[in-house]
């Protein structure tokens, strides 16, 4: 073979290489997604561009803490008004981490699901919508919320279930429970549930948080 058919043959040679490698690559594109979506990174927290502000979640319902002085106070209200109350529940309310106020107070309280938050459609774990709640100036409530709106939203609907964002209450065996309102069809009742900060729970799930009362009325001082 002559020079110039040597040249060209290695021409030939460095183009196919070329177009081979290109089309790898081109290949290697469809077959590996972008590493951050294919973790899920970009769905990992609330939407990027969410801007509400606690002005934006109008109080639902005001509470006053204070109303009891203890467990069996609270117990004795809560079986008058023949509330049934779940067996975790009833358990931390005697715990001594469940502490009562001791004077009476208003709380201002808000009902938002994850997607109110900035969170797309799916589950979540509980410490990411905690901490995008309080992100936005709410607060997570007082255990004693929970039974204090209990007694003070008799006319739920049925079907409505109010999971209470607080800090859980660990059992005598260890267990961290936290509480939810709700009415099934059969009476209203008071149950508790995993409080794990991991656990997931779905977007539809409506959770109470606290609005504080001074944002709500900045007049007061």
């Amino acid at each position: 073979m002559t020079i110039w058919g040597n040249m060209l043959a290695s021409a030939v040679l460095c183009a196919g290489i070329v177009l081979l490698a290109g089309q790898a690559l081109a290949q290697d594109e469809v077959l590996q997604p972008d590493t951050a979506t294919a973790a899920g990174v970009a769905h990992s927290g609330p939407r990027a561009g969410t801007s509400k502000t606690i002005a934006d979640f109008p109080i639902w319902k005001r509470i006053t803490l204070g109303t009891h002085k203890g467990v069996n106070a609270l117990r004795d209200s809560l079986d008058a008004a023949n509330i049934r109350i779940g067996e975790s529940a009833d358990e931390i309310l005697g715990r001594p981490a469940f502490r009562f106020s001791k004077t009476r107070m208003p709380l201002d309280l808000v009902v938002l699901t994850a997607v109110d938050l900035g969170f797309d459609k799916g589950s979540w774990p509980l410490r990411d919508l905690y901490q995008r709640a309080v992100q936005l100036g709410l607060e997570l409530c007082p255990a004693e919320a929970a039974p204090q709106l209990r007694l003070e939203y008799l006319n739920q609907p049925v079907g409505e279930f109010l999971h209470v964002a607080m800090q859980p209450i660990a059992t005598y065996r260890g267990d961290l429970v936290d509480l939810t309102v709700g009415n099934g069809g059969a009476g209203l009742i008071l149950i508790g549930g995993d409080g794990n900060p991991d656990l997931k729970l779905h977007s539809s799930v409506k959770f109470v948080f606290v609005r504080p009362y001074r944002i709500a009325q900045p007049n007061v001082p």
